[in-house]
């Protein structure tokens, strides 16, 4: 049996100090010294911090961006949302104005003044109906601080509650609607079908408090989630007031956002199945929307628990590990949350912490291979090199490394030419930091420029909106459809900014074919001239841009 080999270290450090030990052996030991080190600072921040593993800050650092990009999401749709509602209160209130004058009527006759308020509901119900298929919704309303009926013991208010019956995607063109709350006549006029609790007023104590809740700075509010009467479901509503001339608060107009349509406009597309929410804080007590229907319902409240860098809501049935952040959206601070279930949290941390094990081992073994491999690739040359080029010894002070105090001394000959090419580099080095700070200076100006151009672009868009008559422009987008290909393909043209003999070269046609053509197209889209036509295409490819649904 062969006797073990005792280490003796004192001998290897004094082999060391005098100069007895290669560079290849060297290398070798610092590279696994160095290793070492770095493991062990590893293992022991994880022993530190205990719960903080790569595979946590994975979740974590994935739970914050999502939440990041699910909050802008969020604020972005509903500032849309609180566009619409503002843009069609204005509407409300010039019409409102206008039947008011044209009848010689002030707004107290209307009480108690049935035939009327249904006439006026009859004026108004168009505006209602277009901006509810403008507006990604799932309802619009508008309520009058009057009635039919002044002497009930609960007070009702007169107005239109139109909402969407059955919803299967975000887009909110061309849905089946009901006429959920309004006048009878109404709503047989348009030939709605009438929900089960149908009533002929509502009920709201918006009137209330309303003067407390609209000060100059508040333009819209965004209501909690809120059950609706007589139906199993819930919905949040966004409300802008509706002011007579005197800007006297005379009603209240805006969308309705229910569970379904929430859960469609907010879908995420990922293999986590994150759960999003929007929700409504009460004290430590939450409730919301979610964008899965397993959690939308009336008894949705959520228990929190804060730990370190998440949050755990109980659902009481089950727990998920999410992350929320606040948003202020009006004039309220709503919590927006995205989340995973405790099963799946435990599946993603198991799997990460089984990979961080797999990789530190493989990087371990690939460390101490490629530390053999590369001295018998890398150092060994050098080696070999490193004699053929030494012609005599160098005297001066020594490295303790016999190899590189031989190359050193071999060096000192090169440097009065490296000192030039250094210098010829720091020239260069400042050549290119002029030159980058000069393309810095053309690309913020050129970006400036863009963005003033995008500003005016959008300014020119809002005017020829303003100037657009709706009903012709409603008219326009329904009939571009009844063009032919050869009237499509002219319209295309113009649209690209072709005069009519351009036209009339591209397509080979005689002048009198594109009159003829013209003529065809003006009739069918309702329009009297080139300028209306551009107008309206404009607006459309505007709409368009912005993902706002044409009627």
């Amino acid at each position: 049996m062969k006797r073990i080999t005792r280490v003796n270290i004192q001998k290897i450090v004094d082999q060391i100090k005098a100069e007895s030990i290669s560079m290849r052996r060297r290398f070798i030991v610092f590279i696994i010294s160095a290793i070492a080190i770095v493991l062990s600072l590893i293992l022991l921040l994880f022993n530190l911090f205990g719960i903080i593993s790569p595979a946590n800050k994975q979740i974590i650092d994935a739970l914050d961006t999502q939440l990041l990009s699910y909050t802008n999401n969020i604020e972005s749709d509903y500032n849309k949302i609180a566009a619409h509602a503002i843009s069609f209160s204005e509407q409300l209130e010039s019409s409102i104005q206008h039947y008011l004058t044209e009848n010689s009527l002030t707004f107290d006759d209307l009480e108690n003044s049935s035939e009327t308020l249904v006439d006026l509901q009859r004026h108004l119900y168009d505006i209602v109906y277009l901006n509810m298929q403008l507006t990604p919704s799932s309802g619009a309303f508008y309520i009058l601080n009057t009635t039919v009926n002044s002497g009930t013991e609960t007070p009702y208010y007169n107005g239109i509650y139109l909402k969407y019956i059955n919803m299967y995607s975000e887009n909110t063109v061309n849905n089946e609607i009901s006429l959920y709350r309004g006048a009878f006549t109404t709503g047989k006029e348009n030939s709605l079908t009438f929900h089960s609790g149908w009533q002929n007023e509502m009920q709201t104590d918006f009137f209330d408090k309303s003067n407390s809740l609209f000060t100059d700075k508040t333009h819209y509010l965004l209501s909690p989630t809120i059950g609706i009467p007589e139906t199993w479901e819930r919905a949040r509503y966004v409300y802008v007031p509706i002011r007579d001339l005197k800007e006297n608060i005379i009603g209240v107009c805006g969308f309705e956002v229910n569970d379904l349509y929430f859960q469609l406009s907010q879908k995420t597309d990922d293999e986590k199945q994150l759960v999003c929410a929007l929700l409504d804080a009460n004290q430590d007590v939450y409730s919301g929307q979610f964008n899965s229907s397993r959690y939308n319902n009336a008894d949705s409240n959520i228990q929190t628990l804060e730990k370190r860098n998440f949050t755990i809501f109980d659902f009481g049935t089950e727990k998920c590990i999410g992350k929320t952040q606040s948003l202020q959206l009006g004039n309220s601070t709503f919590t927006v949350a995205i989340m995973l279930t405790e099963a799946q949290y435990e599946s993603l941390l198991k799997k990460g912490n089984s990979k961080t094990v797999g990789v530190i081992l493989f990087v371990v073994l690939f460390a101490f291979v490629y530390c053999f491999w590369v001295s018998q690739k890398y150092v060994s040359p050098i080696l070999q090199s490193l004699e053929q080029i030494k012609s005599k010894d160098v005297s001066g002070n020594s490295l303790k490394i016999r190899e590189i105090d031989d190359l050193f001394a071999f060096l000192e000959e090169k440097d009065i030419l490296y000192e030039e090419q250094l210098k010829n580099l720091e020239i260069s080095r400042k050549l290119a930091e002029e030159e980058t700070q000069r393309t810095k200076e053309a690309y913020e100006k050129a970006l400036a420029e863009y963005s003033l151009a995008q500003s005016e672009i959008q300014q020119l868009s809002e005017e020829h909106k303003k100037e657009i008559v709706l009903e012709d422009y409603e008219f326009f987008i329904c009939n571009l459809s009844t063009l032919t290909p050869s009237e499509y393909r002219i319209y295309e043209l113009y649209l690209s900014g072709k005069t009519a003999k351009e036209i009339v070269q591209i397509l080979g046609i005689t002048e009198n074919t594109l009159k003829y053509h013209n003529r065809n197209i003006y009739s069918k889209l309702g329009i009297s001239s080139r300028k209306q036509l551009l107008r309206f295409a404009s607006l459309k490819q505007h709409q368009d841009k912005l993902g706002v649904s044409d009627t």
